[in-house]
């Protein structure tokens, strides 16, 4: 299925709250960050279809980096809030960063980038990184300290195509 990047006057109606947010009821389910953790809270808006919306969650940190590509590992779990059964997300420790081994030209400066963490799951399986949206309960991620925390949104594609048989 064909996706394509909500615009971007949705994204910017869109929350991410650290632990010093307005805690409401919609957290109460959810535990507290322990320490060198943050707890972060994604707030969906109401959408037409939200079945045809995904969110991604994508974790990484801001660093230093030359001409290579770089990359990090990490892991990620989902646990479920005990007598509520709602899902949340632990993000493992990040780091193991990588990198493309060109040789870069000598006058070019570092510059700053987000890297983004390829997450697995604990078991070692690749994590889709898509979730059901859900504007109706709050996602909620808890990440290393340090680490970042971005998203977007994804909306399918209205128009469909039929697979042809071989």
């Amino acid at each position: 299925m064909k996706k394509v990047i909500c615009g971007l006057g949705m994204l910017l109606g869109l929350a991410v709250q650290g632990v010093a947010g307005a805690a409401t009821d919609d957290l109460k389910p959810f535990p507290a960050a322990k320490a060198g953790q943050q707890r972060f809270v994604i707030r969906l808006p109401e959408v037409d279809k939200p079945d045809e919306h995904r969110l991604e969650l994508i974790v990484g940190k801001t660093l230093q980096v030359d001409c290579n590509r770089h990359m990090m590992g990490g892991t990620v779990t989902t646990k479920t809030a005990q007598g509520w059964g709602f899902d949340y997300f632990v993000v493992g420790p990040v780091g193991g960063g990588a990198s493309t081994m060109m040789a870069c030209p000598p006058d070019m400066p570092k510059r700053e980038e987000f890297v983004r963490a390829n997450l697995r799951t604990p078991h070692g399986r690749a994590e889709a990184g898509l979730l059901r949206y859900n504007p109706k309960i709050p996602v909620v991620v808890f990440v290393p300290d340090g680490v970042e925390l971005r998203y977007r949104v994804w909306r399918a594609d209205s128009a469909m195509a039929t697979a042809g048989r071989e």
